[in-house]
């Protein structure tokens, strides 16, 4: 295996993220067999080598390893007390995990290095970012109000992962099946917004990627 670096570091990212999906999905489907703690195992692994492949700087990485044992603390009190404070705490120390990741990602897709395959490896990454940090959304939403989606049993917020993992990516590609319906005004909100930041993504990203590369062209002539 090649050593990580910035010319294949978005292939390692892209690659965890897929496992960690694909791995949320079989914790949802087969919940005898897994516990939470296994999901919440899977996610600090997630974060952990997300954070070696982005080669962040100093101070994120000060901020990431403050996060993860309060991410870890978080859980164990939502297992204890079984609050929705502590749930809520949960999810926002893990979307502003997502948050981070995608302004890293974005800086380095857009702004660092030379248009290459790893590159446009990064512009996939980067659109998964965003349909995760919107997943971790739509469960804060359920956690104050359990009946905020249609087509969503009220269970708790690692086996719900997989599902509004599924309704995120859904609509952010502006597909809308129509299985899962946002039932109040908030969350209606953030539905609508992702779906227009999908599909702003893909029209900014790509002009952006060939523009870039066209400039390289010029100045190599």
């Amino acid at each position: 295996m090649k050593t990580l670096d910035r010319t294949n570091n978005f292939l390692y990212l892209f690659l965890v993220l897929l496992l960690f999906l694909f791995f949320a999905s079989v914790v949802a489907e087969f919940t005898n067999f897994f516990s939470t703690g296994a999901f919440n195992l899977l996610i600090v692994t997630m974060l952990v080598v997300s954070i070696r492949t982005l080669h962040t700087d100093t101070n994120w990485r000060r901020i990431v390893f403050v996060l993860l044992p309060v991410f870890v603390v978080f859980n164990i009190l939502e297992h204890l007390f079984n609050s929705k404070v502590y749930i809520f705490l949960v999810l926002s120390s893990l979307l502003i995990f997502f948050i981070g990741f995608i302004a890293k990602a974005f800086k380095q897709v857009l702004f660092e290095g030379v248009i290459d395959a790893n590159k446009i490896i990064g512009s996939i990454t980067l659109y998964i970012l965003f349909g995760l940090a919107w997943t971790v959304i739509y469960l804060i939403i359920l956690v104050y109000d359990p009946h905020a989606f249609s087509g969503v049993e009220a269970s708790g917020w690692q086996t719900g992962f997989a599902r509004m993992a599924y309704y995120s990516f859904v609509t952010l590609t502006t597909l809308g099946y129509g299985d899962i319906l946002p039932k109040n005004h908030i969350a209606e909100f953030f539905v609508y917004f992702e779906a227009i930041t999908g599909v702003f993504y893909m029209a900014i990203i790509v002009s952006s990627l060939i523009n870039l590369r066209l400039h390289r062209m010029e100045n190599e002539k």
